[in-house]
């Protein structure tokens, strides 16, 4: 048996392009191909693990064409033969309220799961389902009322662990004399995966630990957009499109696990990471030397940049700066096929951080961060992620 594993589709409106549509077509594109491979993989099963989204609270126009993107998606599935499981993401990204629309739609073969103790016996396999949270899901419970941070989230951990031991207890059947593989899917972050630049902020995350991921025969997850086996058991499908420059050097792509029924459980499992055509980021770095270069005309080659989204960072003298003409070089990046150029900034100057001196604790921590994110060089769209993430963090602690 093929089973795909997916996630992190994140269909939405405003991303960093020439027109608002056009990373949403860019996502519509991909997953599409996906499908493709998906049926000509001639897989039985495939478990969506989250995310279908990139925002939770949008106006109704906006989300008719984002559910309706996805339930396009699903029905040329569906209409494959092949049987879909999807669980709902992070609450941040994923309205709830979407999942039980699409539910309600009744679409042969495609099972949705919002709740977080359900368990689905579907292809001779077990499948325990256990969908995105954060910590506003736990804030409002009175077990969690006035723990300070680090005692909370040992407690959201430990409540995962339980849920995970009941699902396995639960999944737990013979049929034929032979145990049936269990599968866990879910939207998490697990305490043995590579989550890159995300590490201080996803120390305040719900955890999946190797204790509970060990319970399962297989675990696919979606959350962390770095497609990756992680532990003995456990993996992460990736974003099969590109998001933003914090996708930058990340494979786009998704899993698919193959197994023979012959086999006990899913031990003898062969998964395979399938690349997808998505959209490149490109961000060039140039130092004084390269501005002068350019502005001596022996800077011209820009191949990389073809049909990518890019984003220039430069220091130099303020000299340099003053004959430096920014519109030129963007053109000149169009000129190459550039798809959009997203930014052409400088590193900020001595004369500009003695401004950041004002910089203090008076100024709320949405606006602090967001004067550290321009100082750090940042993408507009990076500082707006991080901002959410803040936001549910303050949240929670309130």
């Amino acid at each position: 048996m093929k089973i795909a594993h997916v996630a992190d589709s994140h269909w939405g409106f405003g991303y960093q392009g020439p027109t608002p549509s056009s990373r949403f077509e860019d996502i519509t594109r991909t997953m599409d191909c996906v499908a493709d491979r998906i049926i000509a993989e001639q897989c039985e099963l495939v478990l969506f693990c989250g995310d279908a989204f990139k925002d939770a609270r949008v106006y109704i126009d906006r989300a008719t064409a984002e559910i309706k993107a996805f339930t396009s998606w699903l029905r040329k599935l569906s209409d494959a033969g092949i049987e879909v499981v999807v669980i709902s993401g992070t609450p941040s990204h994923d309205a709830i309220s979407a999942y039980h629309l699409i539910r309600e739609m009744q679409i042969p073969n495609v099972h949705i799961f919002t709740d977080l103790d359900t368990v689905l016996h579907v292809k001779g396999l077990n499948i325990a389902c256990l969908p995105g949270m954060n910590r506003s899901t736990f804030a409002t419970k009175p077990a969690f009322a006035g723990l300070p941070p680090h005692e909370f989230h040992q407690k959201m951990t430990e409540w995962i662990t339980d849920q995970c031991r009941g699902l396995a207890d639960y999944t737990t059947s013979i049929v034929a004399g032979k145990a049936v593989p269990m599968i866990l899917m879910s939207h998490l972050t697990f305490d043995l995966a590579d989550t890159g630049f995300e590490d201080a902020l996803l120390q305040n995350e719900p955890i999946l630990t190797d204790e509970a991921a060990r319970m399962f025969d297989l675990v696919c997850l979606g959350h962390i957009h770095r497609p990756q086996k992680a532990g003995s058991n456990v993996f992460y499908s990736g974003a099969p499109e590109r998001h933003n420059f914090g996708d930058e050097r990340t494979t786009p792509g998704f899993y698919i696990h193959e197994f023979t029924d012959g086999y006990e459980g899913l031990k003898h499992t062969v998964s395979r990471f399938i690349e997808t055509p998505a959209r490149r980021f490109k961000t060039i770095d140039w130092c004084d030397m390269d501005i002068q270069a350019w502005l001596d005309g022996q800077l011209d080659d820009f191949a990389l940049v073809k049909d990518a989204i890019v984003r220039v960072r430069y220091a130099c003298s303020e000299e340099l700066q003053k004959q430096f003409d920014r519109r030129s070089l963007e053109r000149a990046l169009y000129d190459a096929g550039a798809f959009f150029v997203a930014e052409i900034r400088a590193e900020v100057e001595r004369s500009e951080r003695v401004r950041d001196a004002e910089v203090t604790e008076n100024l709320s921590p949405i606006t602090a961060l967001s004067a550290w994110g321009n100082n750090q060089g940042y993408g507009l769209e990076e500082i707006s992620e991080l901002q959410a993430m803040t936001t549910e963090l303050l949240e929670a602690v309130e």
